[in-house]
């Protein structure tokens, strides 16, 4: 494996055609160019492939977390029928469908302070071991406080995984693949569904848990292969690591390949660790002036693999032009930058989001399916249609992975929000009218879970790329911490609320909420779609709206 190296995101140099183009190799090792012989430059199949294999690691911790995430409908459904010696009552059962959503903000606030102190990289490793306990957990239970106790912890787990990933996939991927990498984890997700309602449905739930053990353990041992992203790197003053990560990111490219890149990545660390904001012309400078990155080019002349490992782990230590931090991503003043217009307009939009995506129906009675649907009618099929949901499910997330790059998460939100919307008022319309036509409520549940999938993962993707440097993994765990709450509240109260406004009072609750986020949606969410995180900063700072 070529020796690790991490990488953010930036813009990439301008000079570089990304195709496989040739360069002459100039004081780099003799092993590597012997008699000056032409070196080849990494195609663009290659620069693409290594973040994707990055970022897999991602999307392995996304599979434990959402088979996790809907677990407890396996099990409602199973001990609401009374099944494997332990019953529960309708209220037991709210707790269970939802217990976890209580502990899982305390996992998100610390997750962005976890996460700047021990890195992407670590971080996505330590998450995976409430996984692992809660599933050993699950897979031996006999009891209900068991149950709880399990889902208590991996509550925390997920928690903690939301400010890891984002963070991570946003800072080791390209403008251009970006949109790509972020919509990947939506088909994760709806897969993750399909997998547990089917290992419900072939065996008994206690089987499945001890089946969903080896993901934790697949996870880490994939994760601890992968590089760190290059900015975390840089913000510790580790720059020769930094640049390592940018080259293993970049196609396992060697250091003059990245270094325009670079540079513009130590110019934007140098702008936020002063607490300024990125500025336009900081977004358009691709090139750096050489008196004044003398001492930088020096460096860059040579590639590590010629350097004595001692003069390697001195650069790591010092650099002239980077300025290594001195406080902590989490201090006092982090939390000021929260509130700030860069930080503030992103969090909002994302929570616009959350509302629909809680309040809006089918999180809200996700841990109720089978109920809902025998409800409608479909006794005999519920559980069948439960396993079907995950199939829609995966077939709404292609849809989004397909279509998000070219018209956007904005058209594509306000679409299936319309859609949501307008299935709402007609399965209100159904229930209060009850005319006992199967296909309808069938027919209406069907696109109702495949615009709502289709949608799922549009805020997530937006966590990736909305918010400034300086409060990424601050603001995305308080944003995965309000999620939490706000899934909470929707999974606990929605037997209430069918009790006290009836089924047909609940959808129609939900179509109101659908038809006021699309208004929201309309006014203040742009199109970010091939933008660098400078441009979408500089958006949200209110200094260059254009193109958005």
């Amino acid at each position: 494996m070529p020796t690790q190296c991490t990488e953010y995101h930036f813009q990439p140099p301008r000079s570089h055609s990304y195709d496989l183009g040739q360069r002459r190799c100039e004081g780099e090792c003799l092993n590597d160019c012997p008699n000056g012989r032409i070196a080849s430059k990494p195609s663009l199949f290659r620069i693409r492939l290594s973040q994707v294999v990055a970022n897999i690691a991602s999307y392995l911790l996304i599979l434990d977390l959402c088979t996790s995430y809907s677990f407890p409908t396996v099990v409602i459904a199973a001990l609401m029928d009374g099944e494997e010696g332990i019953t529960i009552t309708q209220s037991e059962a709210s707790w269970l469908g939802s217990i976890a959503y209580i502990v899982e903000p305390i996992g998100s606030v610390l997750s962005g302070t976890i996460t700047e102190f021990f890195g992407r990289k670590w971080s996505m490793i330590l998450v995976n071991l409430p996984f692992l306990v809660g599933w050993i957990l699950y897979s031996v239970s006999y009891s209900l406080t068991m149950l709880y106790v399990s889902n208590v912890i991996i509550g925390i787990g997920i928690g903690f995984m939301e400010a890891p990933i984002m963070t991570y996939i946003a800072e080791t991927s390209q403008p251009d693949i970006r949109v790509i990498l972020t919509s990947i984890p939506s088909i994760v997700v709806q897969s993750s569904f399909f997998i547990a309602y089917a290992l419900g449905m072939l065996t008994s739930w206690r089987t499945t848990a001890a089946i969903c053990v080896s993901f934790p353990i697949i996870a880490s041992i994939y994760v601890f292969q992968m590089p760190e992203t290059p900015i975390w790197l840089l913000s510790r003053g580790r720059v020769k690591d930094a640049e390592r990560s940018l080259c293993w990111l970049r196609g396992w490219a060697s250091p003059e390949d990245v270094k325009e890149e670079f540079e513009q990545l130590i110019r934007y660390h140098n702008a936020t660790k002063k607490g300024g904001a990125v500025t336009v012309p900081m977004i358009q400078m691709t090139v750096v002036n050489a008196n004044v990155e003398d001492g930088y080019e020096e460096n860059m002349e040579t590639t590590d693999q010629c350097k004595p490992e001692a003069e390697r782990n001195n650069e790591n230590s010092a650099h002239p032009n980077v300025e290594e931090s001195e406080e902590s991503h989490c201090s006092l003043e982090t939390w000021r930058e929260m509130l700030r217009r860069t930080t503030m307009h992103p969090f909002l939009l994302v929570n616009i989001y959350f509302v629909v995506i809680n309040f809006g129906g089918l999180a809200a009675i996700r841990p109720y399916m089978v109920h809902v649907f025998r409800e409608y009618g479909m006794h005999d099929e519920a559980e069948w249609i439960t396993i079907g949901t995950g199939v829609l499910g995966v077939m709404g997330a292609l849809t989004l992975v397909t279509s998000v790059h070219w018209l956007g998460k904005r058209l594509v939100s306000m679409f299936c929000m319309a859609g949501n919307g307008i299935c709402c008022i007609l399965l209100g319309t159904y229930s209060y009218v009850d005319p006992d036509v199967k296909w309808m409520p069938l027919t209406l549940f069907i696109l109702f879970f495949y615009f709502s999938s289709t949608m799922f993962q549009i805020p997530w993707m937006m966590l990736c790329e909305v918010f400034p440097f300086r409060t990424r993994g601050l603001a995305t765990g308080v944003c995965a911490a309000l999620y939490y709450v706000m899934l909470f509240t929707a999974s606990k109260t929605y037997l209430e609320m069918e009790a006290s406004m009836q089924m047909h009072g609940v959808f129609f609750f939900f179509a109101a909420v659908n038809i006021v986020c699309i208004m929201l949606v309309y006014k203040y969410m742009p199109r970010m779609e091939g933008k660098t995180l400078e441009e979408i900063e500089a958006y949200f700072s209110g200094q260059n709206t254009k193109g958005f």
